[in-house]
C-alpha cells in the first residue's frame, strides 16, 4: 500500500482562534503510594472518544500546553488526555529505581507500563470513552508506541501519529547531544512562526517555567540510554494499528532524515496506511510553532 508523502509550509500570518474548549487539570496517583503526576483532560462537545497525547521530554503542562490540548481536541473532535511523564513532572518525584535499571539497559516496557496506569487513571474520568488515537512528540512517540498492548484494553487506537520520533536511529551519546543542542538553537525560528498570533504572546515567556519539570541527573542518564537507541521501528514492526502517520521537520537533527525515510519505508511494505509529512523550514521543534501544531493536526488526525 503507497503512502500519501506530503510537504507542507506552516503559514504563520494565518490568524489562529483558540478554541474555547474546557480542559480540567487532574493530579493522579493511580495507586496509594504512587508518585503525583499531573495530567490535562480537554473535552469538546459531543466527543466521540479519546485522544491520547503523549508528551516529549521536559514538557511543563502549563498554559502552552493547554492551548495545545485545545487545538488538538478541536482537531479531531475527541477529548485529549496528556499527563506528564514518570520522572519528569513539576513534583519532581523520580522514576522508581527497578524501572530506571531498565531504561539504562535500553528496555523501555516498564516505564511504559508505569506511564499508562496514569493515563490509564486520567481516561477513567471520561466515563468510558475509548481511546480512538494516540499521538506522540519526540520521547513520546516512543512510549506511545511501546503502550499499544496496554492501550488495547481501553479502545484499539485507529490512528497512531509520530511527531519527530527520535529512537530510530542508533547513535552515541555525544553524537545524541550534538543534535540535541542543534535542534534547540532552532527553536526560535519555530517561536517566530507565531508571533503574529496575539493571545500566545503572553504565553511565550511562561512556556518552561509554568508548572516547571523536574528530574535527576540518573533518570535524565536513563532516558538517553533509550533515546540513543533504534528501538521504536521493531516496536511498530511487532505492533502496529492500521494508520501510522509519520512526521518529521525539514531541519531537524534528532530525527534524522535517512532513519525516517526507512520508517516510512518499513511501514509501507507492511501495508500501514497514513500520511508522511515534512514540515519545511523547521526543525525537532516545530511542535512549538503553532501554526505547524495546527497544519499537521490537520492533516493526521481524523475528525
Amino acid at each position: 500500500m503507497a503512502r500519501r508523502r506530503l510537504s507542507v509550509q506552516p503559514i504563520g500570518r494565518t490568524p489562529l482562534r483558540r478554541p474555547v474548549i474546557p480542559v480540567r487539570r487532574l493530579t493522579l496517583r493511580p495507586e496509594p503510594g504512587m508518585a503525583p503526576l499531573d495530567a490535562l483532560v480537554a473535552t469538546p462537545p459531543d466527543a466521540t472518544g479519546a485522544l491520547v497525547y503523549v508528551p516529549g521530554f521536559n514538557t511543563p503542562l502549563g498554559e502552552w500546553e493547554v492551548a495545545k490540548c485545545q487545538l488538538l481536541a478541536d482537531a479531531s473532535g475527541l477529548a485529549v488526555v496528556v499527563s506528564e511523564l514518570p520522572g519528569l513532572s513539576h513534583h519532581g518525584d523520580p522514576i522508581p529505581e527497578a524501572v530506571r535499571r531498565d531504561l539504562l539497559r535500553q528496555r523501555l516496557q516498564s516505564w511504559a507500563e508505569l506511564n499508562f496506569s496514569y493515563v490509564a487513571a486520567a481516561l477513567r474520568t471520561l466515563d468510558g470513552l475509548p481511546v480512538r488515537q494516540l499521538l506522540g512528540y519526540s520521547t513520546g512517540c516512543s512510549l506511545a508506541t511501546a503502550s499499544l498492548p496496554w492501550l488495547a484494553e481501553l479502545g484499539t487506537p485507529e490512528v497512531l501519529s509520530l511527531i519527530e520520533p527520535v529512537a530510530i536511529a542508533p547513535r552515541r551519546l555525544a553524537a545524541l547531544a550534538l543534535h540535541d543542542a542543534a535542534d534547540l538553537a532552532r527553536l526560535p525560528a519555530a517561536l517566530t512562526t507565531n508571533r503574529h498570533q496575539g493571545w500566545l504572546r503572553p504565553l511565550h515567556g511562561r512556556m518552561l517555567s509554568d508548572h516547571a519539570v523536574h528530574y535527576t541527573f540518573g533518570d535524565l542518564l536513563a532516558l538517553t540510554q533509550v533515546l540513543r537507541a533504534d528501538e521504536l521501528p521493531a516496536a511498530l514492526g511487532r505492533s502496529s494499528p492500521a494508520r501510522v502517520a509519520l512526521v518529521r521537520g525539514e531541519r531537524s537533527a534528532l530525527c534524522p532524515r535517512p532513519a525516517f525515510e526507512a520508517l516510512d519505508r518499513q511501514l509501507e511494505d507492511a501495508g500501514v496506511a497514513g500520511p508522511t509529512i515534512e514540515v519545511r523550514g523547521l526543525g525537532h521543534q516545530l511542535w512549538h510553532s503553532f501554526p505547524a501544531l495546527v497544519t499537521v493536526a490537520r492533516a493526521v488526525l481524523a475528525g
